[in-house]
């Protein structure tokens, strides 16, 4: 009889194993990330975005989900996020000339980190597969590569909703970014060829860094089809870009219309007599980039491009626009993350 029970206990033990063993699979998703890994991580995981880039995606899908912020916002920015995420703490990332603070990022628990990289060719995929592993090292915590294509904005949030266990959200998020691409695609496809606009996109402090027509920078002006009045003459020399150029060369260049990255370069280039002969300058079509509650251009490379491609082809195109852009804007923000936009807040925007 003794034996007998020492066996049911033993019996029973290994099912209770058995049990947890087949819980905890049930409490974790694997799955194939946009650079062909496979990365498994508990179900509905809470997430740290490690450089400012899936944010926008975050917070319209799973914005409960969300740790932490990779960089500070201002109050201003925050209120175009949902109210939930207002009082998330700033944990830091890897982003530029930022280093995370990795003892506090694994002390804050993420089941995952999320970040996206280039996965365009081949080389790409392999230096970002490369890149993921090192940070899964690092913290000892699953990474998610997604693809900064701008093309792929409506598929990350389809992706994203599946994988972060808010499936429908994803869903309702990917076919509403396609159709706001699908407008934009309809408003450059009803561009003359001999009406495509050139445009110059001024950053740094004075207006005199710029992009190469094939840098990832200017992937919201190539999308709308717009002509790089820089042409050849500027070449991509680094991930960084901002190309150091001289105002000679911007005068022969003569833009039709200015992309300005930031505040201060935009008033220069409206009150500084050395810009006053270039036609944009001239003819009123010099535009300062929309950057709330992120930039709409690039740094970082995020899902309001989108909003970037909306605003350039508008501005660009008015004749062709098959949309009317303050309604898209109240619109996107209703949608994406129940804010109604003041009158104050649209004119903020532009």
């Amino acid at each position: 009889m003794k034996n007998a029970k020492k066996w049911i206990v033993l019996l029973a033990a290994v099912l209770l194993v058995g049990l947890c063993a087949v819980a905890a699979a049930e409490g974790t998703v694997t799955i194939t990330d946009m650079a062909g890994r496979e990365v498994t991580f508990p179900e509905n995981p809470k997430v740290w975005n490690s450089s400012p880039t899936a944010e926008g995606w975050l917070c319209a899908i799973a914005p409960e989900q969300i740790l932490g912020w990779a960089a500070e916002f201002t109050p201003e920015q925050l209120a175009y996020y949902p109210a939930s995420v207002a009082e998330l703490p700033v944990l830091g990332g890897n982003f530029g000339t930022s280093e995370a603070n990795v003892e506090g990022i694994i002390a804050a628990s993420p089941d995952v980190i999320i970040n996206t990289f280039d996965v365009s060719s081949e080389q790409t995929i392999a230096a970002t597969v490369a890149s993921a592993d090192a940070m899964e090292e690092q913290y000892g915590i699953p990474v998610i590569c997604l693809s900064r294509d701008i093309r792929d904005t409506p598929k990350v949030a389809g992706l994203l909703g599946e994988w972060l266990g808010q499936p429908e959200r994803g869903a309702a998020v990917e076919a509403y970014l396609q159709e706001l691409m699908d407008k934009i695609d309809a408003t450059i496809a009803a561009v003359p060829e001999d009406q495509v606009v050139s445009y110059y996109y001024a950053e740094g402090m004075d207006g005199l860094s710029t992009e190469s027509k094939d840098s990832f920078h200017a992937d919201v002006y190539t999308l709308c089809g717009l002509r790089a009045a820089v042409g050849d003459d500027v070449t991509l020399s680094n991930f960084g870009g901002m190309e150091a150029v001289s105002m000679e060369q911007v005068l022969g260049w003569n833009p039709e219309v200015i992309f300005v990255w930031n505040a201060k370069a935009y008033q220069t280039i409206l009150s500084d007599a050395s810009w006053q002969d270039i036609d944009a300058v001239k003819n009123g079509r010099v535009y300062l980039n929309p950057s709330l509650p992120q930039n709409w251009v690039d740094r970082s490379p995020n899902s309001l491009r989108i909003l970037g491609c909306l605003y350039t082809a508008a501005k660009c195109y008015p004749e062709q626009c098959t949309y009317d852009l303050d309604e898209e804007l109240r619109g996107f923000f209703s949608f994406m993350y129940g804010v109604e936009l003041t009158d104050e807040q649209l004119a903020a925007i532009d």
